[in-house]
């Protein structure tokens, strides 16, 4: 997976948002509010100079398990996302969730 994504750490949100503003990413992240869009085709916005619901720089932010993003990273971000599930749960795992984020 490291051939086709670019994982990096950050000490702070800002530091992190930072550099994703510096080098010309979209910033999505995981967000369970009503805000959130659904990660579907159909509800995603095509990006502009793409034509693609994917901007060709995309960084997809995930929060922790108990208490997903922060409120920073909620605010700054250009886009919240979620996945579309069916079913009694509403979350899961942070590892699967990275998996069909990622896959979507």
């Amino acid at each position: 997976a490291t051939e086709w994504l670019t994982v990096r750490e950050f000490d702070n949100t800002k530091d992190c948002l930072a550099e994703l503003r510096r080098t010309g990413h979209t910033i999505w992240a995981t967000d369970l509010s009503q805000v959130a869009t659904c990660l579907s085709h159909e509800e995603l916005p095509v990006d502009k100079d793409s034509e693609s619901v994917v901007p060709p720089k995309v960084a997809v932010v995930f929060g922790t398990e108990s208490v997903g993003c922060t409120t920073e990273m909620l605010s700054a971000c250009d886009l919240r996302v979620y996945l579309p599930l069916r079913g009694f749960a509403d979350s899961l795992n942070l590892s699967v969730a990275t998996a069909l984020v990622i896959h979507h």
